[in-house]
């Protein structure tokens, strides 16, 4: 077991590379994507420190034919497949935690898909950085539209049309590639269903009851 720092950008796992290591993040989120053959790519799911980057394998598949790239820098627990996978094999709550995530992880994949084909890009934009913060410390955000364009697979105008409206009802404030969120419950109803069905899904991963996610409204 070792703790490791992944910085933002960096390639956990390629398609079709196999992995020796199984990868929990604490603080670092990671990116699952799907990569054309044009080099355009999507974000299918996102994993924080509700899960871990490898469930394939525990699957028994080799590789994967997405790539695992860490979209906010942070901290991970790095341990060898073999140790991962006696536990997983021998130790009943072991195999109970990580099939819920991934329960929770079929979900994120399934709601996504119907999420881009009925729902607004406002609606969308809303749910990827309510699922960012529920994985992370803080309201402050380090993303740039473009990089939330590439996550949510759609132009760069589109999401700086919707991040406007957003900052015009006072619910984000932008500068400089740093997305601050000030009023998280007001995000929250500008979402759509799906990040509440997710949000069903992962609270008991995240050990995060709604009694004590802030919904505050926070000024500058």
């Amino acid at each position: 077991m070792q703790e490791i720092s992944l910085p933002e950008g960096h390639v956990l796992c390629g398609p079709a590379q196999t992995l020796t290591h199984v990868y929990f993040p604490t603080t670092a989120i990671v990116s699952w994507q799907y990569v054309l053959e044009t080099g355009d790519c999507t974000e299918i799911a996102m994993v924080g420190r509700e899960g871990l980057v490898g469930l394939y394998l525990l699957m028994g598949v080799q590789y994967s034919n997405n790539q695992a790239v860490v979209h906010t820098a942070g901290k991970a627990i790095q341990i060898k497949l073999d140790v991962v996978l006696r536990s997983f094999r021998r130790v009943q709550d072991v195999q109970r935690q990580i099939m819920l995530f991934a329960q929770a992880m079929i979900s994120q994949m399934s709601q996504g898909n119907v999420c881009r084909q009925h729902h607004t890009l406002e609606q969308q934009l809303c749910r990827m950085l309510l699922m960012i913060l529920e994985r992370q410390a803080g309201v402050n955000i380090d993303k740039t539209h473009e990089s939330l364009a590439q996550l949510l697979g759609v132009r760069r105008e589109g999401v700086s049309l919707a991040a406007a409206k957003l900052m015009k009802e006072g619910l984000l404030s932008y500068s400089r590639g740093r997305i601050r969120v000030l009023n998280r419950e007001g995000l929250m109803q500008h979402s759509c269903e799906c990040y509440r069905q997710l949000q069903q899904q992962y609270l008991p991963l995240l050990k995060c009851p709604n009694s004590v996610v802030s919904t505050q409204t926070e000024t500058i």
